[in-house]
């Protein structure tokens, strides 16, 4: 088995429900729960993993979830860094 380098707490989820900001016209945005199609996992990062999280475009590459902890990164930049 692989050894990750970065977020080795990670966890697999498909189509994940996550927090998307909307623009709106009255507010200038509003937050809403909406699913992302596709391959992601649910990181829990710990300080090794804080650059690498701070690289990622926020609601990108990276999303808060809308129900638990933690955050979703696309499936595709995980491979990125476990590559690296």
């Amino acid at each position: 088995m692989k050894k990750h380098k970065y977020f080795k707490i990670r966890s697999r989820e498909d189509d994940p429900q996550v927090i998307d900001r909307k623009e709106n016209h009255y507010t200038i945005y509003t937050f809403e729960t909406v699913y992302k199609t596709g391959k992601f996992y649910r990181v829990h990062p710990t300080i090794d993993d804080h650059e690498a999280l701070l690289m990622m475009k926020h609601r990108c590459d990276k999303f808060a979830p809308a129900v638990g902890n933690g955050v979703i990164v696309r499936a595709e930049i995980l491979k990125q860094l476990d590559a690296e």
